[in-house]
């Protein structure tokens, strides 16, 4: 494992501009960020190409590579899995925008997921919905050269994509060579039906298109240190299997939202003394 692969993420930046984020990644060393495309930092639709053009010459101008394009999908109307067509095809459009920003970005990854799923509607109609769109969105991506990351959501989001069968599952329906899976190690702890190594071992190490890389009690999505998880086991399995990806921080807890800068420190050297024990 290496360095330049943490990735600073800005989803606890959100009481701070864009640029404040920017900023401290470069500060405290990071040479990967994950950014997270929501309002207020970066809703798509405030962006014209010109805009998004001088963002990816200030990610550049902060030393800073972009390893992962992930629009906001739980608090924006966006979901594969709703009953009406006509928010799937939203949903579709609005990934299918967001591919090309990633591009323009100088990204090739980009986190994609299910979406909120109704209860009390047939699953295996959202099931077949959520792969109908999927694919639609899947194919834009093989042209744009992108490679799409499914982030399986606990069950108070989804029943459609919660672990790992489900996933696999997912993977096989759409059938797209561009279409890989995410491992959240706080969410497959909190979801408690696979371990991080058997989330990997059931969709395939080929299979693993992101990362993200945080601790919890399960739960919490904190940074690295603050919780209970076993991040040691997790790192080793992503080293067994000669891991080359980025790993996010998709810190969430709002405890960070003040003083963000300190959890990007602390997960960086948690990080960094870990992998060095390694060598």
């Amino acid at each position: 494992m290496q360095a330049n692969q943490l990735c600073a993420a800005n989803y606890h930046y959100k009481r701070y501009t864009l640029a404040a984020f920017l900023d401290a990644a470069e500060r405290l060393g990071y040479q990967s960020i994950e950014l997270w495309a929501s309002g207020p930092h970066l809703h798509l639709e405030d962006y014209d190409r010109a805009d998004l053009d001088i963002l990816a010459r200030s990610i550049r101008a902060h030393n800073l590579t972009l390893r992962c394009f992930t629009p906001e999908q739980c608090v924006y109307a966006i979901s594969v899995s709703h009953p009406d067509k006509a928010y799937r095809d939203r949903t579709v459009d609005f990934f299918n925008r967001h591919i090309e920003a990633s591009v323009q970005l100088g990204c090739d990854r980009m986190v994609v997921s299910t979406g909120f799923a109704y209860l009390d509607v047939n699953a295996e109609d959202a099931f077949n919905w959520c792969v109908e769109a999927m694919d639609r969105i899947a194919r834009k991506a093989e042209a744009e050269g992108v490679t799409l990351a499914v982030e399986p959501f606990t069950k108070y989001t989804t029943h459609i994509c919660n672990q790992a069968s489900q996933l696999v599952r997912l993977l096989k329906a759409v059938n797209s060579p561009c279409l890989k899976g995410l491992a959240d190690t706080d969410v497959i702890a909190t979801t408690a039906v696979d371990t991080f190594s058997s989330f990997i071992d059931v969709i395939g190490a080929e299979n693993l298109g992101h990362v993200h890389f945080v601790d919890g009690h399960p739960g919490g999505h904190l940074a690295l240190g603050d919780g209970a998880l076993d991040l040691e086991t997790a790192l080793s399995k992503l080293e067994s299997i000669h891991y080359d990806g980025p790993l996010g921080l998709e810190i969430l807890d709002r405890s960070y939202v003040f003083e963000p800068d300190k959890p990007l420190q602390q997960s960086m050297d948690w990080y960094l003394a870990h992998i060095e024990k390694r060598m």
